[in-house]
């Protein structure tokens, strides 16, 4: 009989120390999946930052109440807001400031129906929220994408968007997928004109697919504002279907060197601009912020991973100690047979070896699932697989290390002395 059968006999006999190890194991390797899980995320997103200095920063609108656009919910009325529009004066302005080498702008958002060459209306994707028939599709017209949506999207077919582009269209990747798009093919995007009962009808070439390179939880957004649903137009494309009625409310402007931002970004600031229309967004600054925030998280989450560690590996160490003793004759009759030290620290490596497998396919899953879940708030997607690799690393130590020491004093004691000691 094998060792493996043995061991299965063993734990089959004693089914309550086989719980009790299996859900030690099980209570570490879940806490230990959670916590290396969020660590990894920081030490990604610090290597992220890392990567590239940033170059560049944003002028946004602010918006204003409109009084002409109204929504009525029983016996309230409530205006809607609508954002400044940034003119080329004040585009102008800050270009003119020296260091800056280029800019790209986006237009005021819009929503918009999508249909193909024969007229079929495109579905829209969605999470858990259904599509209804007066859902629509977000679109944003830029002038130049690989310059302002670079850092948030890769595109994974076609072409970019430029200032060159006329009557073209850029689509997510699931979207594309969803409706059997490919580059080339002719869409029709419908939007509400400004006069009653009348809509604008322009016909777009798909030029891009692209794909969102950043993690956002949209589980809980209806399907007009997932990103799935952005259709990025040129400039000229989403003037034509907004009737020329809005314009641009954001500029995303880049400087020659990633030292002068600061020196830059602060000129514009002093700029004589009417800061209550539009206000300035700098995400080096806030990447600073974050990188060290990120940092001490990174750090917290190291010692409480070397906290679990000592915790478990006491504990395992105590619980086997335990059961050692427990089995002290029945060690002493091994090695009264003649059997090896090594041979039966390897059988009982082998007995703590299949509960502790257990529960490391159990603590994946729970652990997969509780960093996901909307309720615990954790900024982790999935468990990945490096880190599932380190908890296996992590048992195997913790479980030869425990085993030894409790065993160890034991395997050198000689028989007669343990029949001795027990009886």
């Amino acid at each position: 009989m094998n060792r493996i059968s043995l061991a299965a006999k063993y734990l089959t006999r004693r089914k309550s120390r086989a719980c009790l190890i299996l859900i030690v194991f099980l209570a570490i390797n879940i806490m230990a999946f959670i916590i290396i899980s969020i660590r990894e995320s920081a030490n990604d997103a610090l290597a992220k930052l890392d990567q590239k200095p940033l170059d560049y920063f944003y002028l946004e609108s602010q918006y204003e109440t409109d009084p002409k656009t109204v929504i009525a919910e029983g016996s309230s009325i409530s205006f809607l807001s609508v954002p400044y529009v940034i003119t080329d004066e004040v585009i102008e302005k800050i270009k003119s400031i020296h260091g800056i080498k280029a800019y790209a702008s986006h237009y005021a958002f819009l929503s918009g129906m999508l249909s193909d060459k024969n007229g079929n209306p495109l579905e829209l994707a969605a999470y858990n929220i259904p599509v209804n028939k007066d859902d629509a599709a977000s679109i944003r017209g830029v002038s130049d994408s690989d310059l302002y949506l670079g850092s948030t999207i890769k595109l994974t077919a076609g072409r970019h968007i430029t200032p060159d582009s006329k009557r073209e269209a850029m689509v997510n990747v699931q979207f594309a997928k969803q409706n059997d798009l490919n580059i080339g093919d002719k869409l029709t995007i419908t939007t509400p004109n400004h006069t009653p009962g009348h809509t604008s009808d322009i016909e777009v070439t798909l030029s891009g697919i692209y794909e969102n390179t950043d993690n956002v939880d949209e589980t809980e957004f209806s399907p007009s504002e997932l990103r799935e649903n952005y259709i990025y137009v040129d400039y000229g494309t989403a003037h034509a279907l907004d009737n020329r009625n809005q314009g641009i409310i954001s500029v995303k402007f880049f400087v020659d060197l990633p030292d002068q931002l600061a020196s830059i970004y602060a000129q514009a600031q002093k700029l004589d601009l009417d800061w209550n229309k539009y206000y300035l967004f700098d995400e080096a600054d806030a990447s600073v912020i974050d990188a060290d925030a990120v940092k001490a998280v990174s750090n917290q989450f190291s010692v409480l991973t070397a906290v679990i560690i000592l915790a478990g590996f006491l504990v395992i160490t105590f619980v086997l100690m335990l059961q050692t003793k427990m089995r002290a004759n029945e060690i002493g009759i091994l090695l009264s047979l003649g059997f090896t030290k090594s041979r039966i620290l390897l059988q009982h490596i082998i007995e703590v070896m299949i509960p502790a497998g257990i529960s490391i396919a159990a603590a994946y899953f729970i652990g997969d699932h509780l960093i996901s879940s909307e309720r615990f708030k954790i900024t982790v997607t999935h468990i990945q697989m490096v880190t599932t690799l380190q908890i296996i690393a992590i048992n195997l130590c913790l479980l030869m290390a425990s085993i030894w020491i409790s065993s160890v004093r034991l395997l050198h004691t000689t028989p007669k002395a343990i029949f001795e000691k027990n009886n």
